[in-house]
């Protein structure tokens, strides 16, 4: 005859590790689902190693027999280190509740109760940030150190010249576009889209090479009206 298989009173769902998928900018939830296998009410109570860090929902409870409750962790927003060990532990503690426990004042019991009374079980925390949200934010920070760098007083001749550059290139093919559509056959030989596009480039390349002037000093601005007056 088989002996009866020891139920313990209290199983927590997820087992060993609570899981935190990034981005950490933000507030992060993770859910544990606490279930009372006993046939008598379950007290519990949440502790963890970084009380600042975390929000617990509730951090202390009963569960009724044969039901279960679920405990809401929120992970406060930090800077994500991946380099950075990680080192959060929770720990849940639970009793089955005495026959004659006062269950309306929770603290209280907790208080009365004897270490050796509680079972505790503990939890590591874990960090995941998605390899689509690293790549992302990645490639936004490349983005935003490459536009820093193009703004300093440093590229200011290299980005006019470049400008005044693609500004000769479309004054150049929208010159001879023009000198075709006065042909007899133009209409074989000339797309009216690409006259159309190439004036739109030209005037946003004009623009932006106004936009430049803006805070630059005298002497660049004298050197870029050279230029203007020069291919334009």
């Amino acid at each position: 005859m088989s002996k009866p298989k020891f139920e313990i009173p209290l199983t927590i769902d997820p087992e060993h590790e609570l899981r935190f998928v990034g981005p950490f900018n933000r507030s992060v939830v993770t859910i544990m689902t606490l279930s009372n296998n006993a046939a008598v009410p379950l007290v519990f109570k949440i502790k963890t190693t970084a009380p600042k860090r975390y929000c617990v929902r509730p951090n202390i409870g009963k569960i009724l027999p044969l039901r279960s409750t679920q405990v809401e962790i929120c992970l406060q927003p930090f800077m994500y280190d991946q380099q950075e060990k990680n080192k959060h532990k929770f720990m849940v503690q639970s009793v089955l509740a005495p026959m004659d426990a006062d269950l309306t004042d929770l603290n209280k019991l907790w208080k009365e109760l004897e270490p050796q009374q509680q079972m505790d079980a503990k939890l590591k925390c874990v960090f995941e940030m998605p390899s689509t949200e690293a790549n992302a934010e990645n490639t936004s920070g490349g983005a935003v150190g490459c536009g820093a760098s193009s703004a300093g007083g440093g590229n200011a001749v290299t980005n006019v010249s470049s400008v005044i550059a693609e500004g000769i290139k479309s004054e150049t093919k929208l010159s001879s576009n023009e000198k075709a559509s006065n042909s007899p056959d133009a209409t074989e030989h000339v797309d009216s889209g690409e006259i159309k596009a190439l004036m739109d480039s030209n005037s946003e390349l004009r623009k932006e090479v106004l936009y430049l002037k803006v805070g630059s000093p005298p002497w660049l601005i004298l050197e870029m009206d050279f230029m203007i007056k020069m291919f334009f």
